[in-house]
């Protein structure tokens, strides 16, 4: 899938802050890009490249990027430096260098989301002596190849600045829409990542085996849950009316922990006792 499609869409979504019209860009989205690279795609929504409890972070700091700008676009580092302190926005400005680039490529290959998903998973497990280098040798041939355009957001994602005005939420009412024509079908998608804690995952899923087998998700062992915020009440007996028939509560140095049945509380204290384990 052309990676243009993906920057011209991000394009769209910078440009407005209405959440209906957000859902509607990100369900035009989902509908064009390939199942199979489903995920990947939305990692990059999410500004990942895995999930978060992997710890797979791209550490890309300015200086490297300005530098890898540089070195694309043909232009001294002062000038890329003046750019960026003038507009902020270290994405614009690779756009802005690449418009008045002096280097010329012969050979450009397309930029495809295949191929910027898995140049920045490279970038992100490079460590050691020389790492430095190898990261801005990859996103140099990804700038080499791009338009202004694709650079701006292969930058913005490379730096975690990709600011779309979208929630995780949205994300979901996406899929649902997209792939069970459904809206309400979300709170099933939320489900399933909540227990799973990876939206990729769920994404393909969804969009491969329907609705059914979402349903289908739950908790599994080294699989982290997502945490839930807990629902503020004025008095113990607020919870009380809250609450089922049944449930469990216990003390906290801050307030009290109330579980919706037994089985919730069991669940939480073996995964407490198996983190004190690894740890």
């Amino acid at each position: 899938m052309d990676f243009s499609i993906v920057a011209e869409i991000f394009e769209k979504m910078e440009n407005t802050t209405k959440r209906i019209e957000l859902t509607n860009i990100l369900v035009e989205l989902l509908k064009k890009t390939p199942k199979k690279i489903i995920p990947n795609a939305v990692y990059l929504l999410q500004g990942i490249i895995r999930p978060n409890f992997e710890g797979v972070e791209l550490g890309i700091a300015e200086k490297l990027a300005i530098r890898a700008i540089s070195k694309s676009a043909g232009l001294p580092i002062k000038k890329i430096e003046d750019d960026y302190r003038e507009c902020g926005d270290l994405g614009l400005t690779a756009s802005n260098m690449l418009k008045i680039k002096t280097q010329t490529t012969f050979t450009a290959e397309k930029i495809t989301v295949e191929r910027v998903y898995e140049t920045l998973f490279k970038i992100a497990k490079l460590e050691g002596k020389g790492s430095q280098d190898l990261k801005m040798k990859h996103i140099s041939s990804l700038l080499n190849d791009a338009t202004p355009l694709e650079a701006k957001f292969v930058l913005k994602i490379l730096l975690g600045t990709l600011r779309l005005g979208i929630a995780e939420n949205t994300v979901m009412d996406a899929l649902a829409i997209a792939f069970t024509g459904k809206k309400e079908n979300r709170e099933q998608i939320e489900n399933a990542y909540n227990v799973s804690s990876d939206l990729g995952k769920v994404s393909l899923i969804v969009a491969t085996d329907g609705i059914d087998e979402i349903k289908k998700f739950k908790i599994s062992l080294f699989s982290p849950i997502r945490p839930m915020l807990a629902d503020r009440v004025q008095s113990e007996k607020d919870v009380i009316k809250k609450m089922p028939e049944q449930f469990a509560a216990e003390y906290k140095l801050d307030g009290e922990r109330v579980f919706h049945n037994i089985q919730s509380q069991l669940i939480f204290l073996m995964y407490c006792i198996l983190i004190i384990k690894i740890v």
